[in-house]
């Protein structure tokens, strides 16, 4: 895989991963396992959707889509696509006016849009678009500071975790973005356990960074610190799917095959991308998805 494959794919499979979890609360993972969650399809029984793709992955698979087949990012198009998925789905309401995580959803595509246009014109379409959906003003820095993440690693612009927090952090402070995300890197960077978040707190935008960088930057394997989200709960789908993006670009590996193989399309996104002409014929696969994103996205 080349690093704009390896970052959709991370995604998805941290996405599929965490659906095991999402929406539980932590005593009540803890009640279904005793021992660490090590597949994808580990608590089927309790979680029959168990390795589906959820909004994370959705959102992302849309906007890649329409901007492959427009070749811009034209904002009305994918209000209507965000739209048109929540009607069938119900899982992605917008506009959001308050502090939600779902603002991060869409990152992956905007980071592999980095090398088509200069800073200052990026920094408006990531604006623009996250607009559509979130309009309070962290959500709007922290979807460009997370896209500037992926940006930066699939760049090979950092050469480990510890390093692309130090270029987020001077980032931060840079380009005026809401300080409290220099304060969530900074409380990743220490390693200090963190002080557990209460179950509405773990959908909010700073939680769920600090959470999924925390991980990245403690020495946890892959799997470990996939394991370690899910049996949190709550926000889990899009934690994971940030962690393990970052994860398997900071070290250079692919995700486990035994990961990527068991994940798949919900079926909203399976009759949305089949009403156009590019997948109307063929078995849907998230591998084969985050292939076809990455060569048509990147430059």
């Amino acid at each position: 895989m080349d690093r704009a494959e390896l970052l959709l794919m991370g995604w998805f499979v941290g996405d599929g991963f965490g659906g095991q979890t999402d929406g539980m609360e932590e005593s009540e993972v803890a009640s279904l396992i005793d021992g660490p969650i090590t597949e994808v399809y580990t608590l089927e029984e309790a979680q029959s959707l168990s390795g589906q793709s959820g909004p994370a992955s959705d959102t992302t698979i849309l906007c890649g889509l329409s901007v492959m087949a427009l070749e811009q990012v034209d904002n009305d198009h994918l209000a209507s696509k965000y739209r048109a998925y929540d009607k069938e789905s119900g899982a992605f309401p917008f506009p959001q006016k308050g502090d939600n995580a779902a603002c991060l959803t869409r990152a992956p595509i905007m980071a592999l849009l980095d090398a088509r246009f200069p800073y200052t014109k990026w920094e408006a379409v990531v604006k623009a678009e996250t607009r559509l959906t979130h309009t309070a003003p962290l959500a709007i820095d922290a979807a460009l500071l997370l896209s500037r993440t992926f940006a930066l690693l699939v760049n090979e612009e950092a050469e480990s975790a510890q390093e692309l927090c130090s270029l987020l952090i001077r980032e931060v402070g840079k380009r005026g973005w809401d300080a409290k995300l220099e304060v969530a890197l900074r409380t990743a960077v220490n390693q200090k356990t963190l002080n557990p978040y209460t179950f509405k707190e773990r959908y909010q935008i700073i939680p769920t960074i600090t959470l999924a960088f925390h991980t990245l930057l403690s020495p946890l394997a892959v799997e470990e610190g996939l394991d370690a989200i899910a049996r949190l709960g709550g926000n889990s789908r899009l934690t994971c799917a940030i962690y393990s993006a970052l994860k398997v670009l900071a070290d250079h590996e692919e995700v486990p095959e035994r990961y990527s193989s068991e994940i798949y399309p919900s079926p909203t996104i399976e009759a949305m991308i089949k009403s156009e002409t590019l997948f109307k014929r063929e078995t849907i696969k998230m591998e084969k998805l985050a292939e076809k994103l990455a060569k048509g996205l990147t430059v």
